[in-house]
């Protein structure tokens, strides 16, 4: 699975584009494991939401659902974690049409309250659950990820603070996140800019993976 593009909109809610390379194999019904063990590392998945057709729990529904609705159900239990349950609950949507669109590409929207941090959940996400279909689970410490993740929400959380509200500081780097389309090795001026800085410095990947 891949990430295309990502726009953060005003409205707190971010578009994904996302794409699964081999069309044939986009369910969970071609890969069991992948929601059985994620499940086990995010027991409160279990308790999201989920509105479907058949009214099925989302427990039930992720025995055969499409990987990038999967995929949004965790981006929002991750920023959950990081808010440590506190707040509004996140919605999300997962879309698709093959009529017009190639087969494979899906538009996943989720809502948000740090942009940057939305931003972290969702390369988290998109780790976790490549690791999870390539059986790599294991080189991911999920603990100190969700760790990151917090200490990246108290960072953005002081830069807005210095200024009533907003940090000049970070303005190019929102604008470079609601253009959003960041390359690993090649992102826009992303060493310069102070919150990515110390986001990298404390280990979270928010760059488009290699590979």
């Amino acid at each position: 699975m891949k990430i295309t593009e990502i726009v953060f909109y005003n409205t707190n809610r971010a578009k994904l584009v996302v794409e699964i390379p081999d069309s044939e194999a986009y369910s969970t019904v071609e890969a069991p494991r992948i929601p059985r063990i994620l499940f086990k590392l995010f027991p409160h998945m279990a308790t999201q939401r989920c509105y479907n057709d058949a009214g099925y729990s989302f427990r039930r529904e992720a025995q055969a659902t499409e990987i990038p609705h999967l995929f949004e159900h965790l981006i929002i239990e991750i920023q959950d974690q990081v808010r440590r349950g506190m707040g509004a609950p996140f919605a999300g949507e997962t879309q698709w049409n093959w009529t017009v669109d190639p087969r494979g590409r899906f538009y996943v929207t989720v809502d948000y309250d740090n942009e940057i941090v939305a931003l972290g959940a969702i390369r988290l996400a998109e780790r976790v659950i490549n690791a999870l279909d390539s059986k790599d689970i294991a080189q991911i410490d999920m603990n100190r990820e969700i760790t990151r993740l917090r200490e990246l929400a108290k960072i953005s959380r002081r830069f807005a603070a210095n200024t009533n509200g907003r940090d000049h500081a970070i303005e190019p780097l929102l604008a470079d996140l609601k253009a959003q389309r960041l390359h690993a090795a090649a992102g826009p001026s992303i060493p310069t800019q102070p919150v990515f800085r110390e986001a990298i410095a404390i280990g979270v990947p928010l760059e488009e993976a290699a590979g």
